[in-house]
């Protein structure tokens, strides 16, 4: 029934058409040719050397397909005018890189896409080793003097730079390195969270998104992890931090265009769940850019053909044409109904329209989506919230849309998720409770600390005298976000430093740490795994050392963690960071070597 309605439709019939054409996957194209260093050369540096110096010796490669694959290193510069001064940086890159090659037989997921995103699979090493592989780099592939050969003309510089879409769209592999280290200039923190905060980076991490796939996070040599989910939602490219802040400008036909060539290689292939979730997320993505969303790729929709002269029935008619729907309330593979991917667009008018034509909106999604990071069961409402659509959310509360929800990602836990302190506030102002949990036995405002979403924090901790902080600063230290920025607000608001958690008997969350701990034990070692196989009388700083978000650690550190403490299975912080590796900086004070008492 599914293949003959996907027939049917203005979508399919548009899709096979594409399907007939000759023409391969569209690509990006490339102003600058698009340099890389063989693996092997990378692995011998003892500097990072600009492009001008490798061309001229020979180490540079221009790269094809047929040669192997290419991994797109994305990083932050790490001083004024060179990347890696004291090539800190990429000796992890480096030992990384080596482990892969050796002893590592998966990389994994990130635990918290490794809980809520069931569909999500590690990467299987064999794909980087069976292969030879090339480095991309911006220092020594981009050109780095920036003056045109001749007046009138950009430089190989700039044209290298607006390719960078481009060598995303080439690579096989994306590395985001990210260890822990203080900028020599600013002697600002360099991690995770700093990472994610530059446009550039954005960037490069939405590029890879639309190219296919996951991308890599190398928080440190041995701490090496697959992120599936989109950041978009609260870190979408226009509102990153630029160094020029003529970037910016630039890069809204940039990220249209990746949009449009992604929507167009979906329909090449007939996966028409991508189509849907890349054509109604564009809003989201282009935030804070000016530039308008690409909503009419399926051609041959007439108004006047509708047979009536309703506005809804006109807009609704609309909708099912570009999208490849027959019914009002039609699930399709993803689990997803129409109104469910209107949510995701943010068109007041469009969700207007669908609930005049009896749109069912107390429907959730059948099935966890990887493309936006999302569990099963999320309604309408919620999936308004997490993108920020507050004014969508109003009309659905309006219609009646159930605000207290229940499932692993309730309404207002997806707010809290994506930092939408404005949903937040719709949300309780409208009876929700901000002290409440999800089906998991998680708090909200715990939520909204996993995502490091200071703003949907303070505003639930605002709302509700039961809100504790009672295991707080753990789930600070375990996000895969960073969590400095939530950790210092929970001290300010004397959170202890030293709790030491205690997971209760005979609930979900007791059911759910037995399960993976069991796991475990029995040598199935994952991030999920290992972190609550060492739960149970974990303190914050264990927690952070088991995730890596190192800056916590040592903001922990500094205030006087206690580095005495066991947990449950008997260990200390100092046997974990032994056993899992940390940086020298921490090690140092794991060894006795520097003493930090709290201030």
């Amino acid at each position: 029934m599914l293949c003959r309605s996907r027939k049917e439709t203005p979508l399919a019939r548009h899709a096979a058409r594409l399907q007939a054409e000759p023409e391969a996957e569209l690509m990006p194209t490339m102003l600058f040719p698009m340099y890389t260093v063989p693996l092997e050369d990378a692995l011998q540096m003892s500097c990072v050397r600009p492009h001008e110096e490798l061309k001229s010796q020979g180490v540079l490669v221009e790269f094809e397909k047929k040669m192997g694959k290419a991994v797109f290193v994305s990083h932050q510069w790490a001083g004024k005018d060179h990347p890696d001064p004291t090539f800190e940086r990429f000796r992890v890159l480096q030992k990384a890189m080596q482990r892969i090659l050796s002893d590592l037989p998966q990389i994994p997921l990130d635990y918290v896409t490794e809980l809520l995103v069931p569909n999500a699979r590690p990467l299987d090493t064999q794909e980087l080793r069976s292969v030879k592989l090339f480095l991309w780099y911006d220092y020594f592939s981009c050109p780095q003097k920036n003056q045109p050969e001749s007046p009138g003309q950009i430089s190989k510089q700039a044209q290298a730079i607006e390719s960078i879409h481009a060598y995303v769209a080439e690579c096989s592999f994306l590395f985001a390195l990210c260890p822990f280290m203080h900028d020599l200039v600013t002697n600002e923190v360099l991690d995770a969270s700093s990472w994610r905060s530059r446009g550039w980076c954005r960037l490069e991490r939405t590029m890879r998104e639309l190219s296919e796939g996951p991308w890599i996070m190398v928080k440190s040599a041995l701490h090496i992890e697959i992120t599936v989910a989109t950041d978009a939602f609260n870190r979408p490219i226009g509102e990153g931090t630029f160094a020029v802040a003529d970037d910016k400008a630039k890069l809204g036909p940039v990220l249209a265009a990746a949009l449009k060539r992604k929507m167009l290689n979906a329909l090449r292939r007939g996966d028409f769940v991508t189509y849907r979730i890349v054509r109604n997320l564009q809003s989201v993505h282009l935030r804070g850019l000016d530039i308008e969303p690409e909503l009419n790729l399926i051609p041959g929709f007439v108004a006047d053909k509708v047979g009536n002269t309703d506005d809804s029935a006109v807009v609704v008619a609309e909708f099912f044409h570009q999208n490849g729907f027959s019914r009002i309330n039609e699930v399709d593979r993803a689990g997803f109904r129409p109104l469910h991917y209107a949510a995701l667009s943010g068109d007041t008018k469009l969700i207007n329209a669908l609930l005049e034509q009896r749109a069912d909106l107390t429907k959730t999604t059948r099935k966890g989506q990887p493309l936006i990071g999302a569990p099963p069961w999320m309604s309408s409402l919620g999936l308004s919230v997490l993108c920020g659509h507050n004014k969508v959310a109003q009309l659905l509360i309006a219609a009646k849309a159930r605000v207290q929800e229940w499932g692993i990602c309730p309404a207002l836990t997806a707010a809290a998720l994506s930092n939408n302190d404005e949903g937040v506030r719709l949300l309780c102002d409208f009876s929700c409770d901000p002290a409440s949990a999800n089906v998991l036995g998680m708090p909200v405002l715990q939520s909204a600390i996993q995502m490091n979403s200071l703003a949907a924090m303070e505003e639930l901790w605002s709302r509700s005298a039961a809100n504790k902080l009672s295991k707080c600063l753990h789930t600070a230290a375990t996000t895969n976000q960073g969590g400095a920025q939530v950790t210092r607000r929970l001290l300010e608001m004397k959170a202890d430093v030293d709790e030491q958690y205690q997971v209760p008997q005979l609930t979900v969350e007791s059911s759910v740490v037995l399960a993976q701990s069991m796991q475990h034990r029995f040598r199935r070692r994952t991030s999920a795994t290992r972190m609550f196989y060492h739960l149970h009388g974990a303190t914050p700083l264990m927690l952070a050392i088991l995730q890596a978000n190192y800056e916590t650690a040592w903001i922990l550190v500094t205030e006087g963690a206690r580095l005495d403490l066991r947990n449950a299975q008997g260990f200390s912080a100092a046997d974990l960071a032994r056993e899992v590796g940390v940086p020298e900086s921490l090690q140092e004070v794991f060894n006795g070597e520097v003493t930090y008492c709290r201030v």
